[in-house]
């Protein structure tokens, strides 16, 4: 049994006995049918004046006054499985000895017989209590780490693409400086339009049997663009039937909507 000044160390405060709890402590020990030792030098202490008390007297006082809590917590569970017994709610092997105790003829031998069946009683219980509050607690540590997770995976995915956001709009940003295109913050949907325009474009261009056949003679996508706006190019230079080639290309493929 921890010491008062241990209790204190451990941070709870050392109990103090008002005048009420005393005179409640007699009256419960006055009620019960029998006394343990403690409790029968309790009742001895409680007919001196408070002021004849010694540091080891009022220690007795409160180690009787917390046995009564906690005979009172037993009486309690008592009535419960009672209750239960009345309710015809399926009972433990210990409950169905503790009623049968109960129903024995109260003598001092079955009096405490009862009372430690019901103190074992109270520590399991108090165990099983302990263990759910325990589970719960896990319970709900599991459901927050998943969410927090959750959320941090959320977050890691929002920052990537706001990463990837600002590191394309950088980008569209420098190409359009150097290439001195005007640029209007109000009206980035042209910017939009614009490169979808050269993106499709390019895209053409990629699947055309010119740019196939440059890309299979150079080996190399970058220098096959290039040959294709060379050929494009040189394209002027040359006649079909004293007509530019150019000019009898487009002229045929051209057609008015």
């Amino acid at each position: 049994m921890p010491t008062e000044n241990a209790m204190a160390a451990r941070g709870r405060p050392a109990k103090v006995l008002s005048s009420k709890d005393l005179l409640e402590l007699e009256k419960f020990l006055i009620d019960l049918d029998f006394l343990k030792k403690n409790q029968q030098k309790a009742i001895q202490l409680l007919q001196k004046e408070y002021e004849a008390l010694d540091e080891k007297d009022l220690n007795l006082l409160k180690i009787v006054h917390r046995e009564k809590n906690q005979y009172q917590q037993r009486q309690t569970l008592l009535d419960q499985i009672k209750t239960k017994q009345k309710n015809q709610q399926k009972l433990l092997a210990n409950e169905i000895e503790i009623l049968q105790l109960l129903e024995k003829e109260q003598n001092q031998d079955n009096f405490f017989r009862l009372d430690r069946a019901l103190t074992s009683y109270q520590k399991i219980e108090k165990a099983a209590l302990e263990d759910r509050i325990r589970l719960e607690n896990e319970h709900k540590r599991d459901i927050l780490n998943k969410t927090h997770k959750k959320l941090t995976e959320a977050q890691k995915k929002r920052n990537a693409e706001n990463q990837l956001k600002y590191a394309l709009g950088g980008l569209v940003l420098s190409l359009w400086r150097k290439r001195d295109w005007p640029l209007d913050p109000d009206d980035l949907k042209s910017v939009e339009s614009m490169i979808i325009r050269n993106v499709s474009f390019g895209s053409k261009i990629a699947k055309s049997s010119l740019y196939k056949e440059a890309a299979s003679i150079t080996g190399n996508h970058r220098i096959a663009r290039e040959l294709v706006l060379s050929v494009i190019d040189e394209l002027p230079k040359y006649k079909i039937n004293q007509q530019e080639l150019h000019k009898f290309i487009l002229k045929k493929l051209y057609k008015p909507k």
